[in-house]
């Protein structure tokens, strides 16, 4: 008998909030936070760490676990 493995969803999370750390803590966050990117920038970021975790929810509810 095979091993048991996470869900998927919890390998996602984890690839989610590595993510997360490369754009809001690393010196990356100094570049779209300075640039002429406008004040939009911040909220688009945001909106796409939304976005990922509705998807890794929703594929976490159809797992059926």
């Amino acid at each position: 008998m095979p091993p048991s493995r996470p869900p998927m969803s919890k390998e996602l999370a984890l690839i989610l909030g590595a993510l997360l750390l490369l754009l809001f803590v690393s010196p990356i966050a100094d570049w779209w936070a300075g640039s002429g990117l406008g004040w939009l920038a911040p909220y688009a970021l945001w909106l796409l760490v939304i976005l990922g975790a509705l998807f890794i929810h929703r594929r976490d509810r159809s797992d059926g676990s």
